[in-house]
């Protein structure tokens, strides 16, 4: 059973309920990032801002500017920070591995239309301070997962990893609770037990980010993206959750 009805307003309240307490960490310092195929984009965090400059280029819609954000630390010397810049109805969630001295980032897009919203999303990686070494490779490793995920008392799912670029989800508790749907999704390798899922909705303007931690019991920590309809705007909530991996296939 599929309803295209659960928009940001009935989904988001409550999912943030295990979110992690935000880190310090990046408060004070300066992240130059450098792309394969963009000019260098330089991020100052303060408290709670990230200011960011850039040189101008055509695929760079804004060269200077500021948002908000968070950060978490996600393991020692890896933090995950979510900036949402309403400006350009954009969203970036940046893994950075400061050991690493590399970053990955989801950057989700809202192009609203005359009468419809299209969300699009792209996994962009970068060196720190110099051109990127190890990259963060695609992975199979959460292929043949069954893990329940619990967000909180009002929100819990069950998610299988059936292929690496496609996954089911079915809604138990919640806004969604007798739902569900097969949904593209990218997985990539940042540590040991240690990833980036992020994944699209077919039927909505939508998208999610994720670290997952399997390094002992499964445990996520990350963002969810959709459009506020009224508003006209990008939406988000910070999310984290809580999981036990129900069993495994061998596909």
């Amino acid at each position: 059973k599929r309803l295209d009805t659960v928009t940001p307003e009935k989904l988001f309240p409550g999912h943030d309920a295990l979110r992690l307490d935000a880190t310090l960490s990046l408060v004070g310092t300066t992240q130059v990032l450098y792309f394969a195929d963009r000019p260098p984009l330089s991020m100052s965090f303060e408290d709670k801002t990230v200011r960011w400059t850039s040189e101008p280029a055509a695929n760079v819609a804004y060269p200077v500017g500021e948002a908000s954000y968070e950060a978490i630390e996600v393991r020692q010397g890896l933090l995950a920070a979510t900036i949402n810049h309403p400006e350009s109805n954009s969203n970036d969630m940046v893994v950075f591995d400061l050991a690493g001295k590399r970053a990955v980032i989801v950057h989700s897009v809202m192009m609203a239309g005359t009468s419809t919203v299209a969300e699009r999303s792209v996994i962009i990686e970068a060196g720190i301070g110099s051109e990127i070494g190890e990259r963060f490779e695609p992975t199979k490793e959460l292929v043949g997962k069954r893990i329940h995920w619990t967000y909180g008392p009002t929100h819990f799912f069950e998610h299988i990893y059936i292929e690496p670029e496609l996954y089911v989800w079915h809604g138990i508790i919640g806004p969604e609770a007798g739902m569900g749907a097969v949904e593209p999704t990218s997985v990539r390798k940042i540590a040991e037990k240690l990833y980036l899922f992020t994944w699209s909705d077919r039927a909505t303007p939508f998208n999610g980010a994720l670290v997952i931690d399997l390094n002992a019991a499964p445990k996520s920590a990350g963002r969810l993206v959709g459009w506020d309809a009224d508003k006209r705007l990008i939406s988000q909530v910070i999310v984290g959750a809580t999981g036990v991996l129900v069993n495994e296939t061998n596909y």
